[in-house]
């Protein structure tokens, strides 16, 4: 299930330089933490904290960087005129026009009903979501075009309420903070969590800014409902099967480190992963030869970048020497595509962890589910 490298560069990098806005930025000093009331309560996810208090909701995004304090924080008012502390920005609540630059976020919108509150994307033709090229082709979204070079006189032009952006690195705020125009930026870093439950309750964080959090929490604890279900039905499992993930990029193949989603994703799905000890929580960068020592024998192959055995024979020879491969058992990721270069795996995934697992329990053992049909995953051609 390794999301392959070019695309999460493509999805993960920064994508819009526009600053952090001062709009609202309020210089009352005398608004303290003390008056915290309550906080949401997290689960899983660690990058993010929701502190209720009286007259407005502080989130905080934590810097994964530094594990020290926050990488930037929000104070949420429905109020304009509200007071809040001068280490934030100040949005105005419920917001009610975006530009999204991730696109795993617009499935969390939709699950919160407010899909329709995104006015402009950018890499349009990579986009899988069926409302979100429909609005591109009535014009009624804009595509921002590259995301390296995004239009910036149209981003202005749309004057949205917020920019939803992944986070690259530790320097994206002060970088960012050189441009001003007066439009916010809500970072996401959920790429950065370690489980699949935990990616997944970052809708609570999204949904914050629409003054959702009840409906966020029922959505949250549906999905982990249904989660824990098919990791019960994973124990039936006897045997567990040996997995290898990912597929050479540039001559470097990256498999997950131990302590990544990819990994736990294996582990609730009654795989044996050979790294599952490993500390990264990133990628691991390996050469073919090393794949082949390591992982040669491994049963089943998920993140394969083919469509048949053929193509991927094609492009190395050696991948025939892979157990997973001469007994056909090699899967990608692209159940649901688009003939422009969409995949639903990159968009709606992160919000549906419940069905990733079903798809590798049905891969390895499908009488345990026999009703069921792959989401996301299919076997190679």
């Amino acid at each position: 299930m390794m999301i392959n490298k070019t695309y999460t560069a493509v999805f993960f990098i920064l994508l819009l330089l526009v600053g952090c806005s001062n709009k609202g930025k309020n210089s009352d000093k005398n608004t303290s933490s003390s008056e915290n009331s309550s906080s949401v309560k997290l689960k899983h996810a660690k990058g993010f904290n929701i502190d209720l208090f009286e007259n407005y909701t502080r989130v905080t995004i934590n810097n994964p960087w530094t594990n020290n304090g926050a990488y930037v924080v929000y104070y949420l008012c429905k109020d304009d005129s509200t007071s809040v502390p001068t280490d934030g920005y100040k949005i105005q609540i419920p917001i009610n026009s975006l530009v999204v630059n991730t696109f795993s976020y617009f499935e969390f919108l939709d699950q919160l009903n407010e899909l329709d509150k995104v006015k402009g994307v950018t890499d349009g033709f990579r986009i899988y979501k069926k409302e979100i090229l429909d609005g591109i082709k009535n014009e009624t979204i804009s595509d921002l075009g590259d995301p390296f070079h995004p239009n910036f006189e149209r981003t202005l032009a749309i004057r949205p309420d917020a920019i939803v952006k992944s986070a690259y690195n530790q320097m994206d705020i002060q970088n960012e903070r050189k441009v001003n125009v007066n439009i916010p930026v809500i970072y996401t870093l959920e790429w950065m969590e370690n489980s699949p439950l935990a990616r997944a309750e970052w809708i609570k964080l999204i949904a914050a800014f629409f003054d959702k959090p009840a409906k966020a929490d029922s959505i949250f604890n549906d999905i982990e409902s249904r989660y824990l279900q098919n990791k019960g039905i994973a124990l039936q499992i006897k045997n567990k099967p040996t997995v290898l993930s990912g597929d050479a990029f540039q001559g470097t193949w990256y498999v997950p480190g131990g302590k990544s989603f990819n990994a736990i994703l294996f582990n609730d799905a009654g795989l044996d992963y050979l790294y599952k000890n490993n500390p990264e929580s990133g990628s691991i960068g390996l050469d073919i030869e090393t794949v082949l020592i390591e992982f040669g024998k491994a049963e089943f192959w998920f993140g394969c970048e083919a469509n048949s055995y053929r193509e991927l024979k094609a492009k190395d020879s050696k991948y025939s020497l892979l157990k997973s491969v001469k007994d056909r058992r090699v899967f990608n990721n692209r159940m649901r595509t688009t003939p422009s270069g969409g995949n639903d795996y990159f968009e709606s995934s992160i919000a549906h962890p419940d069905l990733l697992l079903m798809d590798l329990i049905k891969a390895v053992e499908p009488t345990l589910i026999p009703n069921s049909e792959f989401t996301y995953i299919k076997p190679l051609e």
